[in-house]
């Protein structure tokens, strides 16, 4: 028994450092996609809610689907085109269930950081499954440990396929709600609509008249940021819109005031 327990202990070791491992590697990863300016939106969800098939339908990924716990263990994240053009970086996370123990947040603690770090969370809700808002409530509960409940957040009421032809969803139950079938590929434009409008919101509102030789400027804007107007005038392209705050100082030479016309 004491040659077990002292294999045990060595490996319980073992993990604890390659854990750490991972935590560094993933911070690293966050730090340069930091760098790059391009909003995060974490894939969160009740276990089995199918994240990993509206991530593969979100990004033509090739993320394991399977129907058991924790089948998503490493952090995936893959770039995402929104409407507009507009950039994201989507990741995958691992399903949530009730009562995690604490060894196991700790364990998880690299993909869970993936959470908090994000600019935008997407819970995905099993909208047929007859325990959907225990199971919700259970997310919250994940996200308030996390000290991630403060994020924005929507949610993607999904397999809305197994509810019959004519489905009745209430969605005032859930935050900014979209019915999809990630299966089906149901609902999707939708979604993603969504997506860049509530990212919209945490970027600072920018009006600028970049000149025709900085076009640079103007595809990093469409890239990175949100645009809400743009016509071209004789100094330049005229643009209205939000961007990160990151990409700020690259438009204060041109930026100007939203002309009396433009409404937005």
């Amino acid at each position: 028994m004491e040659i077990d327990r002292r294999r045990i202990r060595r490996r319980m070791s073992e993990i604890k450092r390659e854990i750490e491992v991972v935590r560094q590697h993933r911070q690293v990863s966050r730090q340069q996609r930091a760098s790059h300016a391009l909003p995060v939106v974490a894939v969160i969800g009740y276990t089995n809610a199918g994240k990993s098939t509206l991530f593969n339908a979100l990004t033509a990924a090739n993320v394991l689907v399977e129907d058991k716990l924790f089948a998503t263990l490493d952090p995936t994240t893959r770039q995402l085109t929104l409407p507009n053009n507009q950039e994201a970086l989507l990741t995958d996370t691992v399903g949530f269930i009730q009562k995690l123990p604490t060894d196991l947040v700790a364990a998880f603690r690299a993909t869970l950081e993936e959470v908090t770090d994000a600019d935008l969370l997407l819970e995905v809700v099993d909208i047929s499954h007859p325990n959907m808002h225990e199971q919700h409530e259970e997310v919250l509960r994940t996200l308030k440990d996390l000290h991630a409940e403060h994020l924005p957040r929507i949610t993607a009421l999904n397999k809305i396929d197994l509810l019959g032809k004519t489905p009745q969803i209430d969605t005032s139950f859930f935050p900014d709600a979209v019915a999809i079938s990630a299966l089906h590929r149901q609902g999707l434009d939708t979604l993603c609509e969504k997506m860049s409008q509530v990212l919209a919101v945490n970027m600072v509102p920018i009006c600028a008249t970049v000149p025709y030789s900085k076009g640079e400027l103007v595809d990093l804007f469409h890239r990175r940021g949100h645009i809400e107007h743009e016509q071209h005038e004789e100094e330049g392209t005229l643009i209205v819109g939000r961007l990160p705050y990151s990409l700020r100082g690259q438009y204060l030479p041109y930026l100007c005031a939203v002309p009396a016309h433009v409404h937005v």
